[in-house]
């Protein structure tokens, strides 16, 4: 190691210019250059601006933290700086000490630079939940560019865990690495657009700069925003946000006690028998990491996707605003949480009840709905009034009504529990409702005489 013949003073742009050769984010090297301003001004206000790394003491650290605990906050004049601000100082001397050793440059060892324990104190970092992540992500109206623009730059963060310097940096050629999850909305918004601008994230205005590429500042704006509209009580930051979807996951993750690849059944049998055990059973196991049960829940997902018939658009009334793939993903959560177990009941001939054929001469009920639907109802009524159970016209649940509720008529039967019954199409939102809602049910959703899916809380 030798001994330079520079100031520190003049290591400092060496120093910042190395921090961007190696990489480091543009935030990180402007936040280095304002704490070691301060680190100058102090040098030149006791005459030692000539100071060379080897020359530093320890009792010049002592003096410069003295000094920066009596400074003032250059944005309150009137108030010092909190420890952890005079933190962010130190971090950054730190930081250019380690730079001395990397370059065999003789100079005070970087841990002679202790950090006060408590430094922490009066500042907690919050984060948040998927809750509030999914409420986030509903508020940027999709329908206008602005709102698709915002929306993808939420996805971007949230679910890609991008850094800021990177998000601002991203080309639309970038759309070749994004994940699945928000492919989708990120073609949307460059569908959108009529401009030939590079940048994927772009500002509008009446400016002459236009669609120009947003800056860091806008984005945190943007964020920050959308994070008041949801009633944060805190600055929500791009750094907050792109952290808080797998703290939120790990958080899930301790809540799993069940978990197997694939959560449901599958049975195949000759009719649908409501005292038919479940031929596996769920196992115990460790709870995997959150990426091993975001996997899950995304195959999940899909099952959901394939095999429920989900109600039209037009008769949806879902005062909250969550899309079916944000309800899907609620649904798929509680299969593999275990909060819910799901079979597939799949029939070995023609369909899942003996008395659905064209001759039967079924009792006619008070029903709604097209002709299948109707045929259905009256199948699966006499079906269950034949097996001794009571059955319930359209009972009401926790949110809405189902199609029809079988109860026992018999201590000796082996149905203990409601179960609840959805013919043909249904409201992924009742659905979902309900199953968080309600205890010791079951709903059953039949979307075809040959095919049923069994929902056990």
């Amino acid at each position: 190691m030798k001994k330079s013949h520079k100031s520190i003073i003049d290591h400092i742009p060496l120093f910042l210019k190395h921090l961007k050769k190696e990489d480091y984010s543009g935030h990180t090297e402007k936040n280095y250059k304002r704490y070691l301003n301060r680190f100058i001004l102090w040098l030149k206000k006791i005459k030692k601006e000539t100071l060379k790394p080897h020359e530093l003491t320890a009792d010049d650290i002592k003096n410069y933290k003295f000094y920066l605990s009596v400074s003032k906050s250059k944005n309150e004049k009137t108030r010092l700086l909190k420890l952890i601000t005079q933190n962010y100082y130190l971090i950054a001397l730190r930081a250019i000490l380690s730079y001395f050793t990397a370059k065999d440059i003789v100079s005070l060892p970087a841990d002679k630079i202790k950090l006060p324990k408590n430094a922490q104190d009066g500042k907690t970092i919050k984060f948040l939940n998927l809750n509030q992540v999914e409420q986030l992500l509903m508020i940027p109206d999709t329908k206008i560019k602005i709102g698709l623009r915002d929306r993808v730059i939420l996805e971007l963060l949230i679910f890609n865990g991008f850094k800021l310097s990177k998000l601002v940096n991203l080309n639309r050629n970038a759309i070749k690495s994004l994940s699945k999850r928000n492919i989708d909305y990120v073609k949307q918004y460059l569908k959108s657009r009529k401009d030939k601008k590079n940048a994927l994230l772009v500002r509008y205005s009446g400016r002459k700069d236009a669609e120009s590429r947003l800056t860091p500042r806008s984005i945190e704006r943007i964020i920050n925003k959308y994070g008041e509209k949801i009633g944060l009580n805190f600055r929500l930051t791009p750094e907050i946000l792109r952290k808080s979807y797998a703290l939120g996951l790990l958080e899930e993750q301790k809540k799993i006690k069940i978990y197997k690849p694939q959560a449901h059944e599958i049975s195949f049998i000759k009719n649908y028998d409501i005292s038919i055990p479940f031929q596996k059973k769920i196992k115990n196991g460790i709870s995997p990491a959150w990426n091993v049960v975001e996997s899950i829940i995304e195959e999940e997902i899909n099952w959901l996707k394939n095999n429920i018939s989900v109600l039209p658009e037009r008769y949806k009334k879902n005062f909250l605003l969550l899309s079916d793939a944000l309800i899907l993903r609620k649904i798929a959560i509680l299969i593999v949480n275990g909060r819910i177990r799901a079979t597939e009941f799949n029939s070995e001939k023609n369909n899942l009840w003996n008395n659905c054929r064209k001759k039967s001469k079924l009792n006619k009920i008070n029903r709604h709905g097209k002709e299948w639907h109707k045929k259905m109802m009256n199948v699966v009524y006499e079906y269950f009034k034949l097996k001794n159970y009571k059955v319930a016209i359209e009972p009401t649940l926790n949110y809405g009504r189902a199609d029809l509720g079988i109860y026992s008529n018999s201590k000796r039967t082996s149905l203990k529990e409601v179960l609840y019954i959805e013919i043909g199409t249904v409201s992924l939102y009742k659905l979902w409702y309900n199953l968080s809602s309600m205890k010791n049910v079951t709903f059953l959703i039949i979307p075809s005489k040959k095919y049923a899916i069994e929902f056990k809380i």
